[in-house]
C-alpha cells in the first residue's frame, strides 16, 4: 500500500499550480500534508494566464468590481500588477502552511495557462496539484464540507496502484469516503483485492472509459473534494477535458506520476 519511503526514492517534489483564480486554504493543507508524509518539498508555480493578458489589451475590455459593480479601464500593465499582487498573496499563504508542517517550499512564476504547464513541464515531480477553482467565495467555503475522494482507475498497472494508494491515504486521513471508478470488472476486482482489510468507506464502480461523457458525468455526480488521476489517464491526455474539469468541477485535482 502507500509507502512514502518507496515513493521518496525517485522524486521528492510536489508541484502545485496556481493562477488568478487562487485557491481555498484546504487545498494548501492537502499539499502540505502530502509533502510532509512523503518528506518531499513543495514547488509552487504561479501561472500568469495568457488568455487574460491578451484580453485586457482589446479596446472594449473593462474591469467590473464584484463588490461595487464599478467599471474601470484595465490594460496589460495593470493586469501584470494584479498578477504580481496575487502571486505574492498566494506565496505568503502557502509559505505559512508549509512552515506549520516543516516542509520546504520554492515559489516561481511563468506565463501560459495551467493545462499547458502541466503538459509541457520538464521537471521531475512526484505529483501535481491543481487547486479547486470556485465561482465565488461562498462556493469556496463549501469545499471543507465535501467528504468524498474520487480516484479514476484506468487499468491494472503500477501507476494506477500508486494513485489508488494515495487516494486511499487521503480518504483515510480525513475519514472521507473513497470512490473508485474502474474501467473494467477485472480492474474492479484488482482494486477490491488491494483494499481488502481496509475498514474505511469505499465504493467501486465500473464504467466504459471510451465514453467520456459517462465517465465525466459519474465524477460530477459524486462531487468530490479531491479527484486523483494517474498521469497516464485519458482525462489528462485530453487537454480541453482537463481544462473543463479544472474550471467547473470545484475540486482539487491531484495528478500522480
Amino acid at each position: 500500500m502507500f509507502s512514502p519511503e518507496k515513493m521518496n526514492a525517485r522524486n521528492k517534489s510536489i508541484l502545485i499550480v496556481f493562477d488568478a483564480a487562487g485557491c481555498a486554504p484546504v487545498s494548501l493543507h492537502v499539499v502540505a500534508e502530502l509533502a510532509a508524509g512523503l518528506r518531499a518539498n513543495i514547488k509552487a508555480l504561479y501561472v500568469e494566464d495568457d488568455n487574460l493578458m491578451n484580453a485586457v489589451d482589446l479596446p472594449f475590455t473593462r474591469e467590473i468590481s464584484l463588490h461595487t459593480a464599478e467599471i474601470s479601464n484595465i490594460d496589460s500593465v495593470k493586469m501584470k500588477q494584479k498578477f504580481r499582487l496575487a502571486a505574492e498573496n498566494i506565496r505568503k499563504q502557502i509559505e505559512e502552511v508549509a512552515v506549520t508542517r516543516s516542509v520546504s517550499m520554492t515559489f516561481s512564476s511563468t506565463r501560459g495557462y495551467k493545462t499547458q504547464v502541466v503538459r509541457e513541464r520538464t521537471e521531475e515531480v512526484t505529483m501535481v496539484m491543481i487547486p479547486a477553482v470556485y465561482s465565488s467565495n461562498g462556493r469556496k467555503r463549501l469545499q471543507q464540507l465535501k467528504t468524498k475522494v474520487v480516484m479514476v482507475y484506468g487499468g491494472v498497472d503500477q501507476l494506477s496502484d500508486k494513485s489508488l494508494d494515495i487516494a486511499l491515504s487521503q480518504a483515510g486521513n480525513k475519514n472521507h469516503q473513497l470512490i473508485v471508478i474502474a474501467d473494467s470488472i477485472h480492474s474492479k476486482q484488482h482494486v477490491e483485492k488491494r483494499l481488502n482489510g481496509y475498514d474505511g468507506r469505499v465504493e467501486c464502480e465500473v464504467t466504459d472509459f471510451s465514453k467520456f461523457d459517462e465517465l465525466v458525468s459519474l465524477i460530477y455526480r459524486y462531487s468530490p473534494g479531491l479527484l486523483v488521476l494517474p498521469e497516464n489517464s485519458q482525462l489528462i491526455g485530453d487537454e480541453p477535458m482537463l481544462q473543463y474539469l479544472i474550471d467547473t468541477l470545484e475540486a482539487d485535482i491531484l495528478l500522480v506520476r
